[in-house]
């Protein structure tokens, strides 16, 4: 599974529910006025809230790989103690050929991987390691194929059928995570939420990822948040 995949990994570098992929049907239900963020703050009280109520994606993720994007993240696990940082920073970027380095900082260690790779196989250079698994919780994730080609407004929601039985998305808030705006919305097998996300077609990684491991937790077992972001050229 990705999250025991990830967390073993971080484990390392210093358990979880993840799933096979599903298809979304149509969303169903009309769009509400955004009143709440990712942490449940009211959007007046946070300001994370987007004043936006939809993300159109157009029928396609922008994946394009851009000079200077760059992306921080601070992440929670329970395979850890206490914080560790991801960095994300495309280093050049043609059509043809893209460089990427990542950075995974724990506290028990550091790694870093620059890989130079077309741009559909930058994702295959980076499996395996530390700072790789990580960067799989962007669009290389099985469950954003739920919400590939959507409109995802406030108050979204659909339902699919997976090995596990009932999964069902929906839409949330709009929030921004370090000035990234993104559709937040939440995932849940059998009424249990297992994973939570934020992602917009502007960018090809989350503005937040959490996963839970066990049916019923109240907290997640490993989350990610964007503390800095720059979209790049």
């Amino acid at each position: 599974m990705l999250l025991a995949a990830v967390m073993v990994l971080l484990a390392g570098c210093g358990g979880g529910v993840g799933g096979d992929a599903t298809t979304a049907t149509e969303p169903t239900t009309d769009a509400t006025d955004a009143t709440t963020t990712a942490d449940g703050e009211s959007a007046n009280q946070s300001g994370n809230a987007a004043e936006r109520t939809s993300v159109t994606f157009n029928e396609t993720w922008d994946q394009r790989y851009r000079a200077g994007q760059y992306y921080r993240y601070d992440i929670e696990s329970r395979s850890i103690d206490g914080t560790a940082t991801y960095e994300w920073e495309v280093v050049s970027a043609t059509d043809d050929e893209v460089t990427v380095r990542t950075k995974l900082v724990t506290p028990n260690g550091t790694t870093e991987q620059t890989v130079t790779a077309p741009p559909d196989e930058v994702y295959g250079e980076l499996a395996g390691t530390p700072s790789g698994s990580v960067a799989t919780l962007g669009f290389d994730s099985p469950y954003y194929n739920g919400v590939d080609g959507e409109t995802l407004s406030v108050g979204d929601s659909w339902e699919s059928s997976g090995p596990n039985g009932t999964v069902s998305f929906e839409v949330e808030a709009l929030s921004t995570y370090a000035g990234l705006e993104c559709a937040a919305f939440v995932v849940r097998t059998n009424g249990s939420v297992f994973w939570e996300s934020c992602v917009t077609p502007e960018s090809p990684l989350p503005g937040y990822v959490a996963f839970y491991e066990v049916e019923g937790d109240d907290t997640p077992a490993f989350e990610m948040e964007l503390v800095e972001y720059r979209a790049g050229n």
